[in-house]
């Protein structure tokens, strides 16, 4: 959605921050549509504020083994980026190191420093890739400690440079099931680990797992950076249920101000297919009950450019075609109805109103719409929804829909003859972003589009990061307007605001 390179593709990059100043670093092809098994180089780019991003090229170039996943750490005045590599065709089991004064050039530390799964617990050929460290105070020393990708991926220093595996860390499942592959219960590939609040939250990404195909971030949490560690029920999903690989990894990014979390997405329908982007960052939220939510960082502020007059008078109702909805404007606020003749317990008939802003957005360069919503209705045992609707071409597009059940719904919507709709992801309870909202009370939001992608906050959480492509052979469309939908009640938006993106 901010950024890509401008030449090439890169690949599960992670972002450094040292003396004020984002490091993104990737594996990274010089083939557009290159595949992992060209990824002989490192990719940087830096920014200032981590919303505007600077190419700088290619850091490590044409080296004598593949370069997959990385993640940077600073051991005194040298910095050392690590990265997952192979031995032989098909094995990835091997952490190769490489070691900078300055982020920018780049030695290879040499083969005596490459780090195999440690034989006295790990079968040497299992998958091994990119490690994230933490550093830790234990009295008068410093110890650190490695979470890396793969079935062995534990381990320890005493220097942050020479490492030693130890076994693979308790986890108490707590009745959640494990996912299942042919490494064995429990695997994942990990995000990192970090300490927040005297707690230690490691975050290990899957697939296929808890009914969803899509690609998902699972957290877990520990007293100790050596477990247990135990799943987070009420916020056990990061993001969204998803069936579509859109949205991608979580790498923990610590600032000398807060906690950020940093991500990847495809613009296209699942892995591999499209472009890769570097979403907005986020930042790392643990509420009063200890659960780890991503919440919307003020610095993305900085994406906001030109601000755009938006006028409610001149909006138009889509949806339905009868035009006996109503629609009530006072101000930069707007009521809109969508209340059936007869209300019934049953969601089989939903009353459904769509309204879009008469603006001409250019949404290829990107937009930021910010205001506030509300959905209510008279009847209590009724649950009303209120969402966005984001046009691709005539009477089709995106839907994004919050209901007051608790549940938020992203799909593909047609209404053209009827309202129909097919959910791509679904959150609900489990997860960390937001499911539904809260009826009768007004929540504030942050919606983000650009070219295809898009990003919603409630009350400055993060709903998703989701794009509009909706076939696996095609990239979505850009969205041409913007609307507003309300189902089965009354939905009001106030305080309307919008801004051109500066990118």
């Amino acid at each position: 959605m901010l950024y890509k390179p401008s030449r090439g593709r890169f690949k599960d990059n992670c972002v450094f921050w040292h003396n004020n100043r984002y490091y993104l670093f990737s594996m990274y092809s010089k083939e557009l549509g290159g595949s992992d098994q060209t990824c002989y180089h490192v990719w940087l780019a830096t920014s200032c504020d981590g919303v505007h991003w600077k190419d700088i090229g290619p850091v490590i170039e044409d080296a004598p083994f593949l370069i997959y996943a990385m993640a940077v750490h600073q051991v005194e005045d040298r910095f050392i980026l690590n990265h997952g590599s192979f031995t032989a065709p098909g094995k990835q089991n091997v952490i190769r190191f490489w070691e900078s004064k300055d982020l920018e050039t780049w030695t290879w530390m040499g083969e005596e420093f490459d780090l195999k799964p440690d034989a006295r617990w790990y079968d040497p050929d299992s998958r091994l890739d990119c490690m994230n460290v933490i550093e830790k105070k234990e009295g008068d020393t410093t110890k650190y400690y490695g979470y890396a990708t793969g079935v062995g991926g534990f381990l320890h220093s005493d220097d942050g440079i020479h490492w030693d595996g130890m076994p693979h860390p308790k986890i108490e499942w707590q009745g959640i099931p494990a996912p299942r592959t042919l490494k064995g219960d429990g695997y994942f590939e990990v995000g990192g680990c970090h300490e927040i609040n005297g707690k230690y939250y490691w975050l290990g990404g899957w697939t296929n797992y808890q009914g969803y195909f899509g690609y998902g971030v699972y957290t877990f949490i520990g007293d100790t950076p050596t477990g247990p560690f135990r799943p987070d029920p009420i916020a056990y999903r990061l993001c969204g249920n998803s069936e579509r690989w859109v949205s991608l990894w979580a790498r923990y990014c610590r600032t000398d101000q807060e906690l950020l979390i940093s991500s990847y997405m495809y613009d296209g329908y699942t892995y591999e297919r499209g472009a890769t982007w570097m979403p907005l960052l986020k930042k790392a939220v643990v509420d009063k009950h200890e659960h780890l939510r991503l919440g919307y960082w003020s610095g993305n502020d900085a994406v906001k450019g030109k601000c755009i007059a938006i006028s409610l008078e001149n909006c138009i109702m889509e949806y339905p075609a009868k035009k006996d909805a109503k629609i009530e404007v006072s101000g930069n606020q707007i009521k809109i109805e969508a209340i059936p003749e007869k209300y019934s317990f049953e969601r089989t008939d939903l009353s459904t109103t769509i309204v879009f802003l008469n603006n001409n957005f250019d949404m290829g360069k990107g937009i930021v719409l910010e205001g506030s919503l509300q959905a209510t209705c008279k009847r209590e045992w009724v649950s009303p929804d209120i969402g966005f609707c984001l046009e691709e071409k005539n009477q089709e597009g995106t839907a994004i829909m919050l209901e007051t059940s608790g549940l938020t719904q992203i799909g593909r919507l047609n209404w053209k003859d009827r309202i129909a709709f097919e959910c791509e992801d679904r959150i609900g309870f489990g997860c960390a972003a937001v499911a539904g909202i809260t009826p009768h009370e007004f929540h504030t939001f942050r919606l983000f589009i650009r070219k295809n992608m898009f990003e919603l906050y409630i009350d400055d959480m993060l709903i998703q990061t989701f794009n509009t492509t909706h076939k696996l052979e095609s990239i979505g469309l850009t969205p041409q307007r913007i609307g507003f939908i309300v189902q089965n009640g009354r939905g009001i938006f106030k305080d309307i605001k919008a801004w051109q993106m500066n990118l």
